[in-house]
């Protein structure tokens, strides 16, 4: 005896349903990509602002360590306009790193000013300092840090 199913009444269902949770899966898939390219990305700008910031200390260094034997030549510098925006001309380079940088951190040590020390002596005295300037860039040149400091030779 032979027994015959009838699949008439049969709609789909089983084909729609699975359909609607591979799309759920794809979505959650993409998103979970985006979210990993973030931040990648994100880990990728901290590095090179690291570098940058590397760079700029390196050659902050090589300026203090260059003052105390130039102090003459110091003095006859001219001062930065803005130390903030300066975009690394007339500066003496660092080279030297590895990995490779963008290009070459640069310094500038500008002119001596003058500083009156211990307030309440007699008679006052006064110390001279030097602006050192210095100017990194990471592995990318649109990354950019500039660090200063006050230097007594």
């Amino acid at each position: 005896m032979a027994i015959h199913y009838k699949y008439t009444q049969q709609g789909g269902a089983v084909l729609l349903v699975s359909l609607i949770f591979l799309i759920l899966l794809t979505i959650l898939g993409v998103s979970a990509m985006q979210t990993t390219l973030l931040q990648e990305r994100m880990a990728g700008n901290m590095r090179d602002l690291n570098l940058a910031f590397q760079a700029s200390e390196a050659a902050l260094r090589g300026g203090e360590a260059w003052l105390p034997a130039n102090t003459a030549t110091a003095e006859a510098a001219s001062e930065l306009a803005d130390p903030a925006g300066w975009d690394g001309s007339g500066g003496t380079s660092v080279t030297g790193f590895s990995p490779p940088l963008a290009s070459d951190p640069v310094y500038h040590v500008g002119p001596p000013q003058r500083v009156r020390i211990g307030i309440g002596l007699s008679p006052p005295e006064f110390r001279y300092i030097y602006p050192v300037t210095a100017r990194g860039v990471g592995g990318t040149s649109t990354t950019v840090t500039v660090v200063q400091s006050m230097f007594e030779p």
